[in-house]
């Protein structure tokens, strides 16, 4: 059973002067956050989905998705909030066999307008400190294209470190990104 009202919840105070709220969604968030996703990847070149995957997804779509993370304890999504308005989110699963259930990998996506005001940090400070609580999660991974310089720099700031590659890991029409593969032990 999920808890319909989230209870749980950091608060940090971004680079404009507001503050973010971080807490753990809930079912009732789906339909905000179906919205936000489609908003989030407008310009994004660096996410790996696009707005055309995300209107794929119907609300019962996304309330499946909300539901299964819910259910299992080394699964969560975080969504950041600014004045109400769900600005981010960060998902986590951990690997689905046990010889891989220590580690997972996440995303992270932010909307244009709330990007570089320390967001992406946020929400990546709280999956970390829910990692680091979680017994059986070790290690946080990631995939990142390697021309996102930005996201790069605050991974490694928080102490990721590149693991390997994937080489043309990503097609952009005719053109290939690498994505780096990064990781934190916690």
């Amino acid at each position: 059973m999920f808890s319909i009202l989230s209870t749980n919840f950091d608060s940090y105070y971004i680079n404009n002067g507001k503050t973010v709220t971080v807490r753990q969604a809930t079912i009732l968030d789906a339909e905000r956050m179906l919205v936000a996703a489609t908003k989030a990847l407008v310009d994004a070149p660096y996410m790996l989905s696009t707005v055309e995957d995300t209107q794929k997804l119907t609300l019962e779509d996304m309330e499946k998705v909300l539901s299964m993370i819910v259910k299992n304890p080394n699964y969560v999504q975080f969504i950041a909030e600014v004045d109400g308005r769900l600005v981010g989110a960060i998902d986590f699963r951990n690997g689905d066999k046990e010889k891989i259930s220590h580690q997972g990998a996440f995303g992270m996506t932010v909307l244009p307008e709330y990007r570089n005001y320390g967001i992406g940090r946020a929400l990546l400070e709280t999956l970390i400190n829910w990692a680091k609580n979680n017994s059986k999660i070790e290690k946080v991974c990631l995939e990142v294209m390697e021309d996102n310089i930005g996201a790069i720099k605050l991974y490694k700031t928080m102490g990721f470190v590149e693991e390997g590659r994937k080489t043309k890991g990503v097609k952009i029409e005719n053109s290939y990104q690498d994505l780096i593969l990064m990781a934190l032990f916690v």
